[in-house]
């Protein structure tokens, strides 16, 4: 039997579990002097998220790993996490995956939701 080719051999590391999620959840980030940066959300948790930026993006000149910056959660009917938020990038990694080839995947922990009154 052929083993398929999109199957991936590598073990969850992480501490908490990831589920799919909708397509419609995404990420805003504003630098001073900079356009206004919107990215699709993958993996996310109460805690944390991933996002997904093409290897060509100026936006990964502008961060590196244990940043700091506020971004705005967008997400489906303004189910959670939605709003601002204070995170962290935790790694940048590259994606052997075709489907995302061309693609970092940008590992961040939610620090603390921002009031936005």
């Amino acid at each position: 039997m052929h083993k398929d080719k999109t199957e991936s051999n590598t073990e969850e590391k992480r501490a908490n579990h990831r589920p799919a999620t909708s397509r419609d959840y995404r990420i805003e980030s504003k630098f001073v002097g900079e356009p206004i940066y919107q990215f699709r959300l993958i993996n996310v948790t109460n805690e944390g998220a991933s996002i997904l930026i093409k290897d060509d993006s100026a936006f990964l000149k502008m961060i590196e790993v244990d940043q700091i910056e506020d971004m705005t959660f967008i997400s489906p009917n303004g189910s959670n996490p939605s709003g601002k938020y204070q995170i962290q990038v935790k790694h940048i990694s590259e994606l052997n995956n075709k489907m995302y080839k061309g693609h970092r995947l940008v590992g961040i922990s939610m620090l603390k939701k921002l009031d936005q009154t």
